[in-house]
């Protein structure tokens, strides 16, 4: 696999396009500040993953979008709905774009929020 990462343009591009036939471990050798910040794991609490994305939200320059959508994500696989909602309008504030992955969980947020509200009906 660490062929893949050679001075071609073309392989690396390769492995973007085709994000399942890169390894995690690959990834972090070759974009090596990801792996230099703290991110909540499902195990971890919502108020650590809420002072986690606020402290992330103090940095200057601030982490990218992938850290933040990460935290977002594991909110939103723990049904922390509202959580992840208010911090991705937290984020909408400080001026940080979203992509599509964090778009996608916003989406799967507000779904579960509805499809939560319709089972107490």
């Amino acid at each position: 696999m660490l062929l893949l990462f050679s001075s071609s343009p073309i392989k690396l591009r390769y492995a973007f396009q085709f994000p399942n036939s890169v390894p995690h471990s690959v990834l972090r050798l070759c974009f090596p500040s990801t792996s230099s910040l703290h991110f909540p794991s499902q195990s971890q609490s919502r108020d650590e993953a809420v002072d986690s994305f606020t402290r992330m939200l103090s940095m200057r320059p601030p982490p990218s979008i992938i850290q933040f959508t990460k935290i977002l994500g594991s909110l939103a696989k723990t049904n922390h709905f509202p959580t992840a909602i208010s911090l991705f309008q937290q984020l909408q504030a400080t001026g940080i774009a979203p992509d599509l992955f964090t778009l996608s969980i916003l989406i799967n947020c507000c779904c579960g929020i509805y499809s939560f509200s319709r089972s107490f009906r």
